[in-house]
């Protein structure tokens, strides 16, 4: 029978874990940034547009570079068809499920929460109908089924608003001061996830903390690949900590 750590460790040969914040590096979602600059230009414009309403932090399972294999991945996991689909969809679960169950606590800690007692996904503008990553979350991932709510729902608009943020682009049922972990797929200029942060925060929500499969990055804009070169240094294990500089053993 397979199991999350048989489904999810050949995984460790081409996940890249992000850079901790630091100069060159955005402090949000853990992109490049320019040095002498806390965030990069996209974190900046959600906080300016969304301010407290943006998450409480930000965590990357990986980043996912154009062209290779866990970018391909998680594309292929929403548009691949019948075993394939089933194949990437179980594995992208099983790194979710792993990292989760190693690393959930570190996020709470740092969002100064004892646990996240809601868990919910981003939702698709493009009129998907059943999203995999919502399947995933609530049906599939054990460290997540048991909180799973629908909160969020896309407004009826939220195409013309193109990428940029907004705390209209969702509504959410209400909450009460709930703490709430939020699950994305890609992070590109995060605007779709925080602009969701925002409108939990706003529906009542207590801590939002948004954990994002693949931070993508293209290596051939600009710095990138010099970014990401640095980023490669340190081997991918799994018990490396996501907002430390230390491991988990």
């Amino acid at each position: 029978m397979a199991t999350v750590v048989g489904l999810s460790d050949h995984y460790a040969n081409f996940l890249v874990h992000p850079l901790l914040p630091g100069p060159g590096v955005c402090q949000i979602c853990r992109g490049p940034a320019k040095v002498g600059y806390p965030t990069c230009w996209q974190c900046q414009q959600a906080n300016s547009i969304l301010g407290p309403g943006v998450a409480d932090a930000v965590v990357p399972v990986s980043l996912a570079l154009k062209g290779e294999q866990y970018a391909n991945e998680l594309w292929r996991y929403k548009n691949a068809a019948g075993p394939q689909q089933r194949y990437f969809r179980m594995g992208l679960a099983a790194v979710l499920w792993r990292f989760l169950a190693l690393h959930e606590p570190c996020m709470a800690d740092h969002c100064a929460v004892p646990a996240f007692d809601v868990v919910t996904t981003v939702p698709s503008t493009s009129g998907r109908a059943d999203h995999p990553l919502r399947t995933m979350v609530a049906d599939m991932v054990g460290a997540t089924s048991g909180r799973h709510h629908d909160l969020l729902t896309s407004a009826p608009d939220a195409l013309t608003l193109g990428r940029t943020a907004s705390p209209a682009r969702y509504t959410s049922a209400a909450l009460w001061g709930e703490n709430v972990l939020l699950i994305d797929d890609t992070w590109t200029t995060g605007h779709h996830a925080q602009s969701a942060a925002a409108t939990l925060k706003a529906a009542g929500a207590g801590s939002v903390a948004i954990v994002v499969l693949g931070r993508h990055l293209n290596i051939s804009y600009g710095d990138t690949a010099t970014f990401v070169e640095q980023a490669r240094l340190r081997r991918f294990t799994w018990d490396v900590c996501a907002l430390r500089s230390w491991s988990h053993r």
